[in-house]
């Protein structure tokens, strides 16, 4: 499972799908990926999530790293490995789902949003944890606050990230963000092309790649 945090602390970057059915969740897929996209989260509520999650472990293989986002039962976590995530998200703190995907052997990242929150989860030294809303709680702002009292704790920041913040959020210390709605603007959906996406995923991973002053 630490292959998985090095996958997240390296590529830096998270691609969270949003698509109304999942023939469009795997085009979407495809088309960031196509953009250099590697690290891609398909939310739990998505349509048929499961299978757009076995269709890009199967056609992509190890060139890429999948899964599933906003997970808050065992039953939807069962889903999710039995598709072959290889890492679920929550947006909260869920112990007995966080617990069943380490049994399972699948990288887990609690959710949190406030201090408090975290500092309780801290003491058991998790990998990562997801920080949630991030732009709600006050953005880049926020996280660098965060890092300053939990320097050793890598954070990935998701909820309405917009793709020219994210140079911001990883300059204030976040480990890993997540973009999810600003990058797939519905109007770029509603098109057949979707090269005006693939587009701006290299735009993402262009200000990833870029050096933080």
């Amino acid at each position: 499972m630490n292959d998985i945090l090095t996958k997240f602390c390296t590529h830096r970057v998270v691609a969270s799908i949003r698509a109304a059915t999942a023939d469009m969740a795997f085009r979407a897929a495809e088309a960031v990926i196509a953009g250099g996209m590697v690290m891609i989260e398909v939310p739990y509520a998505t349509p048929g999530a499961a299978r757009v999650i076995s269709d890009l472990r199967r056609t992509y293989g190890t060139k890429i790293v999948v899964g599933a986002g906003d997970v808050t039962t065992i039953e939807a976590a069962d889903r999710a490995v039995k598709a072959n995530a290889q890492f679920v998200t929550l947006p909260f703190n869920q112990k007995m789902v966080v617990d069943f995907c380490r049994r399972q052997s699948v990288f887990a990242v609690p959710g949190v949003a406030t201090p408090n929150e975290l500092a309780d989860l801290a003491v058991a030294n998790p990998p990562l944890l997801r920080v949630f809303p991030a732009a709600c709680f006050g953005g880049p702002s926020y996280l660098s606050h965060l890092r300053r009292a939990f320097p050793d704790q890598h954070l990935m920041a998701a909820g309405g990230i917009a793709i020219e913040l994210v140079p911001n959020y990883l300059k204030a210390g976040t480990s890993v963000v997540t973009v999810g709605s600003g990058l797939f603007s519905s109007d770029l959906l509603v098109s057949p092309d979707l090269s005006p996406l693939t587009e701006r995923a290299r735009q993402l991973v262009r200000l990833t790649a870029k050096p933080l002053a």
